[in-house]
């Protein structure tokens, strides 16, 4: 099978004839060149592309990755982001200090960024380059997340306490910002929409919380993905554990789990009606173990979620400093293991 048709049989809860594999050797590869985030983004669309399509090729990823990054779009609406030496660019302060400021910026705003018009060029020929065999994916923070990148964190938790008519006005402008940085990627032939939404933990709010504010708007965006025929995928960092079962109520239709969650109990829970993944320990294990360690890992992992849907992944983003024989030790037992599902 295809890394697309194992990738579409389990969502479908189909048994693909090896278990999917979620992992992302970039960050990583280019840590070894040298190049940092901000260097890489400025080279040639078709050179980022064709670099993204070599490293899955080569290290066995089943989805391509592309699209605008979220902390990039608040740059675009003039907030001020800085890049770091390394890993990933940070907001270095909101973008707004009351949530009435709103009603004068344009999301679509972003399109006029240099950065987006670039990753638009880079979707466009990763999408081009993958062809039949692979599906692409454009991700995005979830709508929480987003919200806290423009007002702040804090003040985001306290407004949830104290106005939450503000906190939705909020959450509407995310989720208008979310359609602007990705419709036009989307359109471009993208088959998979995924969300990442840290702010959204048990280690950030409450159950109470996520259920009035994050879920609405999760379910929100993954509907208007799934109006363009996307497959969904959310990745929450963090304990979970407490709204597992609130999670087939977003709409995502693949799970990945950070690795303070229990597989065992997402698999009980979960299994038959949303696809997990993960969820080795990134730096404890994947980053600092070695090739057994790895191994192991996941050989416990493959017998708590046995006879579920499963994709292979970390339990959160890998470290730029994991060794590549890490990684290939996850190809290795994705492409070794032939997943059987409980009937």
């Amino acid at each position: 099978m295809t890394p697309r048709e194992v990738v579409r049989a389990v969502v479908n809860f189909e048994e693909p004839d090896r278990l999917p594999l979620s992992i992302s050797a970039h960050s990583i590869i280019r840590k070894q060149q040298g190049l940092t985030q901000e260097q890489f983004l400025l080279l040639p669309p078709e050179e980022q592309a064709q670099s993204t399509v070599d490293v899955n090729r080569r290290y066995g990823g089943d989805i391509l990755a592309a699209g605008f990054n979220g902390t990039l779009a608040v740059k675009a609406l003039g907030g001020k982001v800085k890049f770091r030496e390394k890993g990933f660019a940070d907001v270095q302060e909101p973008l707004i200090n009351n949530i009435a400021e709103l009603d004068a910026i344009d999301p679509e705003r972003v399109k006029k960024d240099f950065h987006y018009q670039s990753a638009f060029e880079v979707a466009k020929s990763i999408v081009a380059l993958a062809g039949n065999d692979y599906l692409v994916s454009t991700g995005s923070w979830g709508p929480f997340t987003q919200a806290g990148l423009l007002f702040g964190a804090e003040p985001l938790m306290r407004a949830c306490l104290r106005d939450s008519e503000a906190v939705r006005a909020l959450l509407d402008f995310t989720f208008e910002l979310i359609k602007a940085c990705s419709e036009e990627i989307i359109a471009l032939g993208i088959g998979v929409g995924g969300l990442a939404d840290p702010s959204s933990s048990g280690d950030m709010i409450s159950r109470k919380v996520f259920e009035e504010f994050s879920l609405p708007y999760l379910r929100k965006v993954y509907d208007w993905y799934r109006s363009r025929g996307l497959i969904t995928t959310l990745h929450i960092c963090g304990d979970i554990a407490d709204r597992l079962d609130l999670i087939p109520e977003t709409g995502a239709q693949i799970l990945s789990l950070d690795y303070k969650v229990s597989m065992k109990r997402a698999a009980e829970l979960l299994g038959g009606k949303v696809v997990i993944g993960g969820n080795a320990d990134p730096v404890g294990v994947i980053m600092m173990g070695d090739g057994e360690t790895v191994r192991k890992a996941y050989l416990d992992i493959f017998e708590q979620v046995e006879g579920v849907p499963y994709v292979l992944m970390a339990g959160c983003g890998i470290p730029g400093g994991t060794p590549l024989s890490n990684i290939e030790v996850m190809r290795d037992l994705a492409y070794a293991t032939v997943p059987h599902y409980r009937r």
